[in-house]
């Protein structure tokens, strides 16, 4: 990465003493394996999260062509494992010709904010106002991802995945797809054990999926 790491990581060390263990801080690098983009984390606690593991679900529904793409997002909330709530934000590092090469993202537990918001408004009786969900998902691992997203096609569908026809096959390969699901290493190996069908099948499916999408048509 083209940027002083060593003063970037003493700097993010910094921020999540100042605001203590519910912080975390997750400093990504773009340049190496996406499937490993955590290279130093503060407080991993928060999501569970170490040195070595993927990036959110929002770096794979925004890669495109090998690079991401996507604007900073200075405030948002997300919900993750166990019902936290966080407040985060991310900002992307980028070399001297503009791409993006890293990320700083600092997700702020504030669970316990909105548990006292409900005692007050209770007391007060005020209505309680849900905290904004963005889908951003944090997991360790892209199979934790994968499965993730397995588990919310046979959702949409509603239904498991052997008992699909080919039409429902395709509508949850276009959501995967979507989701940049076969961004993942090795993907279309569990997705065609997954729908139990060829690696030719899937290919085909993905070809006519992605030919109506260009075309402006829906399946």
């Amino acid at each position: 990465m083209e940027v002083n790491m060593e003063f970037l990581k003493r700097f993010l060390n910094n921020i999540g003493m100042l605001f203590g263990e519910n912080c975390e801080i997750v400093l990504h690098d773009f340049t190496g394996d996406y499937e490993k983009t955590v290279v130093h984390i503060v407080n991993g606690q928060v999501s569970g999260r170490k040195i070595g593991d993927c990036p959110s679900s929002f770096f794979f529904e925004h890669l495109v062509d090998g690079e991401i793409v996507m604007e900073d997002k200075p405030v948002y909330f997300n919900t993750i494992q166990k019902g936290k709530i966080l407040k985060s934000s991310t900002t992307f590092l980028k070399n001297k010709n503009g791409k993006i090469i890293g990320s700083v993202c600092i997700n702020f537990d504030v669970t316990a904010f909105f548990a006292a918001k409900a005692v007050l408004d209770g007391f007060l009786h005020e209505g309680r106002e849900e905290a904004v969900q963005e889908g951003e998902l944090l997991v360790r691992n892209v199979g934790e991802l994968l499965e993730y997203y397995l588990t919310q096609c046979e959702n949409e569908i509603g239904k498991p995945a052997v008992t699909m026809n080919k039409e429902e096959k395709m509508k949850a390969l276009r959501y995967l797809d979507e989701k940049g699901v076969l961004q993942i290493t090795k993907a279309n190996i569990r997705l065609c054990q997954f729908f139990q069908i060829s690696k030719f099948t899937l290919y085909h499916y993905l070809d006519e999926i992605r030919e109506k999408k260009e075309g402006g048509k829906g399946l």
